[in-house]
């Protein structure tokens, strides 16, 4: 019923925001972009068969045309061509954004490939010393599948605070206009593993005996944000909250259905912001039967940024837990100490460094195998943004 009530809104919104709209309108069209290049150095305990140094680069396009009605809706639409590495380092390129929109005085909507609400709107510590908005990059350098695989496929990495398992798939989203510093928020999708012109009426399923699914139906979110400044002080804050079903089609099996939510805020003055965010999926995706051990999945950031002029300077702190393999049991986590500088070098042009350490706690380990990690990660790198 939920998805059919927010369909029907986004329709109805749309209908009432064109009105007479003028069908000769000319467009424009704005191309606009990021790229950064990084280099890192990683020294970490599990090291067998890792290099210490690497590159990587990435490049994103935005192309968007737009036009104005007579009667003032706004409308167009976005694609974000994305430079990717690819299987086996194909440098393969592909398009992670591409939607329609349109915005009046009833908000906007969007139908498409794109972020749900809360992914676009939340609030975390601040990191504008981050390259961005990319707070939990790090984790690519670990090299350590016990970190970054598993059911950290849930959330994108054990310290990802934002709730991507919708995953960019197609879906409807709704933007309210902001209200006193508030802004409303909903969004919608058939399946999180369904996108562009990909028509999949199937119902996701799964082995009897698999630990984790992360496939979900019927998704929908509901979410709020606030914006505002009062003597000086900025005053930021989210919440969200996002459910789905599972897969229900497996005998023997017991998939939890999707329910996660995530809450933020920031407070800064003079230049110093501070701020944080929790987002937990409890235990969304796991299979619940005899034998498994399920635990929750979270992730919390607590953090500060001092500004002056082109120099950022900031640090925080990241926690992931999640449920690792479900065959044995106790959790898996993972902490990151941070530190950061950037320096805007002219605009859409900034250079940063970073310094992470890591500690890892493996649910696999045993006497004797010992799968803990810990180790230093220091990155160096250069961002356009045009």
């Amino acid at each position: 019923m939920n998805r059919y009530l927010l369909a029907g809104s986004a329709a109805v919104a749309l209908a009432l925001g064109a009105g007479a709209a003028n069908a000769q309108a000319k467009f424009e069209v704005k191309v606009g972009g990021d790229a950064y290049f990084e280099a890192g150095y990683v020294d970490q305990d599990l090291d067998s068969g890792l290099r210490s140094t690497e590159f990587r680069n990435r490049m994103r396009i935005n192309i968007i045309p737009s036009a104005k009605a007579d009667n003032g809706l706004e409308y167009g639409a976005r694609i974000r061509i994305r430079a990717n590495a690819g299987a086996g380092n194909a440098r393969t390129t592909d398009a992670d954004r591409a939607y329609i929109y349109a915005q009046g005085s009833f908000g906007q909507v969007r139908l498409g490939v794109q972020n749900s609400f809360n992914d676009e709107t939340y609030v975390s510590a601040p990191q504008d010393y981050l390259p961005l908005g990319i707070y939990d990059g790090v984790t690519a350098w670990l090299g350590n599948a016990d970190i970054t695989g598993g059911l950290a496929s849930l959330n994108g990495s054990m310290i990802n605070q934002s709730l991507v398992v919708e995953n960019n798939s197609t879906k409807i989203v709704y933007f309210s206009p902001r209200f006193a510093g508030f802004q409303f928020g909903a969004s919608y999708l058939p399946r999180n593993d369904s996108s562009a012109t990909d028509v999949n009426r199937t119902k996701p399923v799964g082995a009897a005996l698999g630990q984790f699914n992360p496939i979900f139906q019927d998704m929908v979110e509901v979410g709020a944000n606030y914006n505002n400044t009062f003597g000086g002080v900025l005053v930021k804050a989210s919440a969200g909250y996002f459910w789905g079903q599972a897969v229900d089609n497996v005998v023997g099996s017991n998939y939890k259905d999707l329910n996660a939510y995530q809450l933020g805020a920031q407070l800064g003055y003079a230049g110093f912001v501070v701020g944080g965010n929790y987002t937990d999926f409890g235990k969304s995706g796991q299979n619940e039967r005899p034998g498994f051990f399920t635990e929750n999945s979270r992730m919390w950031q607590a953090g500060v940024q001092y500004t002056a002029g082109p120099i950022v300077v900031g640090a925080n702190y990241k926690n992931g837990k999640d449920a690792g393999s479900l065959a044995v049991n106790g959790d898996r986590e993972l902490q990151v100490y941070e530190i950061g500088v950037g320096y805007t070098v002219a605009p859409g042009l900034t250079l940063q460094a970073q310094y992470d350490y890591f500690k890892a706690d493996s649910d696999l380990s045993t006497a004797a195998v010992d799968r803990d990690d810990k180790g230093n990660v220091v990155l160096v790198r250069t961002i356009l943004a045009f």
